[in-house]
């Protein structure tokens, strides 16, 4: 009885240690650097998405229009983010990161012209920041999917940053 007992729990110890490591196996498909950059930018994506739809408050069409392009594009490559974090078994966050939403959070004081010129630099500072950190992923990533996707998205980015800035030249500063 003892040494079934003691053949029992040899089992459950193997296969206690097997489940661990395949947990830990799953984590090293992707880099830590590959997992946060897919974590960082979908909630980055996120406080983005929120302040394109503050500008959709705009009595401005121009910043109507581009708030409404950006809001798209963004939860369309957000769906393409979340099923490769998915396949990846990388667990994103559904809110946006406190930091990515405190840079927006002015924006909900402003009111028409003050507003549209605030809007306006908000966005070029965010996608200049989306960009160097897609640019990174597509250059150093680990992960060929991961730097796949980024090289995908970082035309869309780049177009918004262009949009954004003749946006601005067109509003003002």
């Amino acid at each position: 009885m003892k040494s079934i007992l003691r053949s029992l729990f040899v089992v459950a110890v193997a296969m206690f240690g097997l489940s661990v490591l395949a947990s830990f196996a799953n984590d090293v498909d992707v880099s830590r650097a590959d997992k946060s950059f897919l974590q960082k930018a979908y909630q980055d994506s996120l406080a983005e998405i929120d302040a394109a739809r503050l500008g959709l408050k705009s009595a401005n069409a121009d910043v109507k229009t581009f708030a409404d392009r950006v809001a798209a594009d963004l939860a369309k490559a957000n769906a393409e983010l979340k099923t490769l974090a998915g396949t990846k078994q990388v667990t994103l966050s559904e809110n946006p990161s406190l930091i990515a939403e405190a840079k927006s959070t002015p924006l909900g004081v402003k009111s028409d012209e003050s507003f549209d010129k605030a809007f306006a630099q908000t966005m070029i500072d965010n996608q200049k920041r989306a960009i160097d950190a897609f640019e990174k992923a597509a250059s150093e990533g680990k992960d060929p999917d991961v730097k796949a996707f980024a090289a995908k998205i970082l035309p869309t980015l780049k177009v918004h940053l262009s949009m954004a800035e003749e946006l601005q030249s067109r509003i003002g500063k």
